[in-house]
């Protein structure tokens, strides 16, 4: 399951840099950085990370479940991931 954890945190962090970072000017993020608070999510990209996460790992995401306690950073995000996928 550690693996699987790290490839998930992976994909994440690879599709927020690849998308979601380069208008911030961000060259790396870490696990816990705030990526509301710091503009590398905002309300256009949470829709792209949404529709990534859902395909990605094969996953639904409700509506209430878009807060920023769930996509504040990339560990809250890869959290909600696993807590759909079981």
């Amino acid at each position: 399951m550690l693996s699987m954890d790290r490839d998930a945190r992976a994909a994440i962090r690879e599709f927020v840099m690849d998308r979601l970072a380069p208008t911030t000017g961000r060259l790396d993020i870490g696990d816990e950085d705030d990526l509301i608070d710091t503009g590398v999510i905002d309300s256009l990209g949470i829709f792209q990370l949404v529709a990534f996460l859902e395909e990605r790992f094969g996953i639904s995401i409700g509506d209430e479940e878009i807060t920023p306690e769930n996509f504040g950073s990339v560990l809250a995000i890869e959290r909600l991931v696993a807590s759909r996928s079981r």
